[in-house]
């Protein structure tokens, strides 16, 4: 029996359970390992960059970055000195009879820098419709964030039921990632070719960025540029950029700010001008989505 393959069986009868989920702003040069796990981890890059060492690999990670690795693989984190990063992250099980987390903090172990080139494991899972899948240690999506920001949510406030419900946002999640990688989505090579232009746009949506601008940033022609920016994340710059600016006056809308004000920091002209875009984008006007998140 192959001791470095492990099959988790079937993805429409598997139970997942969410062990641990966090996110964190860590500090400068600061390191996770060399260690291993007693379950599985995804780990996301909200922003800012770091190294992961897994196996024969060493991982360099930069914000839409996710890494998979599972028990018994050595492997070591750590965040740049210059940008540190955000991370997002998530503990669990492929299949587990309860729901209710177990928290893998205690099972954590210490390893050396020798074991690290050890061979991973690979999980494989099937999919109906597919056949036997596996699961890569890195991809880049672009919008994980999100799916692993519910999580984090619902597991930090334990309301009522909150263990069946990670269940099924963990399977949410996992079909997400199986979909983009079996569908071929975003390269990570395509994605480093713009990475500078979406760190940027991250960075200072406020900013009118055009198309040249960006263009320059990454090193290339306004009209490769904005193909190669479509194929990898299914929208125009412009487009991305408003996407951007309204992801951020949610977080801001949600912090309690004033419509005015969060129109301001986003560099809109005229509060029409943002509210107009917010529906457009949400459904909401800004005052109603301020109204339904008093609710959540």
């Amino acid at each position: 029996m192959d001791q470095s393959r492990v099959h988790v069986g079937n993805l429409s009868t598997i139970r997942p359970t969410v062990n641990f989920a966090n996110r964190s702003v860590s500090l400068p040069g600061q390191q996770w390992g060399p260690r291993t796990i007693p379950d599985s981890q995804l780990l996301y890059v909200v922003s800012g960059s770091a190294v992961l060492t897994l196996g024969n690999q060493q991982i360099h990670l930069a914000a839409g970055d996710c890494v998979f690795y599972g028990s018994n693989s050595p492997h070591k984190i750590i965040s740049s000195v210059a940008d540190p990063s955000t991370l997002a992250s998530i503990h669990f099980s492929w299949d587990q009879e309860s729901p209710k987390p177990i928290s893998p903090i205690g099972n954590i172990l210490a390893c050396s820098d020798n074991e690290l080139t050890l061979p991973t494991q690979t999980y494989t899972i099937d999919v109906d419709g597919y056949g036997n899948f596996v699961l890569p240690n890195h991809f880049v999506i672009s919008d994980l964030e999100s799916y692993f920001n519910q999580v984090i949510r619902e597991y930090r406030f334990e309301e009522k039921g909150y263990a069946t419900t990670l269940r099924g946002l963990m399977m949410q999640l996992l079909v997400v990632i199986i979909r983009h990688q079996i569908n071929g989505y975003f390269s990570s090579t395509d994605w480093r070719k713009i990475a500078p232009a979406l760190e940027a746009i991250r960075k200072q949506p406020q900013l009118d960025w055009t198309i040249a601008e960006l263009a320059n940033l990454c090193g290339y022609h306004p009209v490769y540029f904005t193909e190669i920016f479509k194929e990898t994340i299914g929208y125009s710059p412009k487009r991305y950029l408003i996407l951007e600016r309204i992801r951020k006056a949610k977080q801001y809308l949600l912090e309690a700010e004033s419509i005015e004000k969060v129109a301001d920091l986003l560099g809109y002209s005229s509060i029409h001008y943002f509210s107009r875009s917010f529906k457009e984008i949400t459904g909401y006007t800004p005052t109603e989505f301020k109204q339904l998140s008093i609710h959540l």
